[in-house]
């Protein structure tokens, strides 16, 4: 149902699709659901949210150059920024030397989900900061996944155009490069491939646009792919139902509400490859991690 649905969205006029998805608003079911990143235990929206196929290849892509950059090192140093339930982590450090991973993250549950992954040599250490306000540890590598994008800002000169104070990503990046530096690390950025920042006004045609393609044409249709598939859990197809509804199709809303009401100030892979270039960072590669090219990575010295 959902798939017909959105794909017949997809193919109207760009110009009509938000008239189609504020129709779509008034005749689907409400429920109660979970808000947005605000629980990560085994039965959360969010674990059901790890379990969709795009994010499944995203922590493959991780693991794999994670596994490549500590492969036969001891006293290892992993500092992960946004944390979510530790999806990421389970089964996964067993097979290597002992180290340390450091979450950087403000959310109390993410910490007790994560350190619930790990296997008893991996020493856990918690960071209970938003990364715009903490120091980040040297670390031979860095993860920051889906995080940097509810910073609203590519530095912090467009933030006070905007009234606002402190870091933007640019300050953030050049501490994440500092602290790989003297460990010779790494860093992996994952991030959707979509420009929504903070300069798009709200209601703006083109922000309106960027929004509905990153959470209807490629999100929410990805979902519904997923809920087709055969031998998926009654119980997890529930759950990402309510995903699309609640965490894709309500999400196009936020680009008609007031900028500081945002959740979300992507940008989109020319200007995320301009501010790793402004703060000395060295690109060794970027590509998407899913065949809906939703999710790209960045890895960078």
């Amino acid at each position: 149902m959902w798939k017909k649905t959105l794909d017949q969205l997809v193919l109207l006029p760009r110009a009509h699709q938000l008239a189609a998805i504020e129709e779509l608003w008034t005749i689907y079911e409400r429920t109660d659901y979970e808000q947005w990143n605000t629980a990560f235990g085994s039965r959360s929206l969010y674990d059901a949210w790890a379990r969709l196929p795009f994010m499944r290849s995203l922590y493959n892509h991780n693991r794999s150059l994670i596994r490549q950059a500590l492969q036969g090192r001891s006293d290892w140093h992993v500092v992960e920024i946004g944390g979510g339930n530790g999806a990421l982590w389970q089964n996964f450090l067993s097979t290597l030397h002992p180290g340390t991973l450091t979450l950087i993250d403000p959310n109390v549950d993410a910490h007790v989900a994560i350190s619930g992954r790990l296997p008893e040599h991996v020493k856990f250490r918690a960071l209970n900061y938003d990364v715009e306000r903490v120091e980040i540890p040297d670390a031979d590598v860095i993860v920051c996944s889906l995080t940097l994008h509810h910073i609203a800002g590519m530095n912090t000169a467009q933030r006070r155009a905007f009234g606002l104070d402190g870091d933007g990503k640019k300050e953030i990046l050049q501490r994440v490069v500092a602290a790989i530096r003297d460990r010779h690390g790494i860093a992996i950025l994952n991030e959707a491939d979509c420009y929504n920042e903070i300069d798009l006004a709200p209601g703006d045609p083109v922000l309106v646009d960027h929004f509905i393609d990153v959470y209807i044409r490629r999100a929410a249709r990805g979902i519904a792919a997923a809920l087709e598939m055969p031998g998926a859990d009654p119980e997890l197809r529930q759950a990402w139902e309510l995903i699309l509804k609640h965490w894709c199709i309500d999400q196009v809303a936020l680009a008609l509400s007031p900028r500081d009401q945002r959740d979300v100030y992507e940008l989109d892979v020319v200007h995320w490859l301009s501010l790793l270039a402004d703060v000395g960072a060295e690109v060794t590669t970027h590509c998407y991690t899913d065949t809906l090219h939703l999710f790209q990575q960045y890895v960078f010295r």
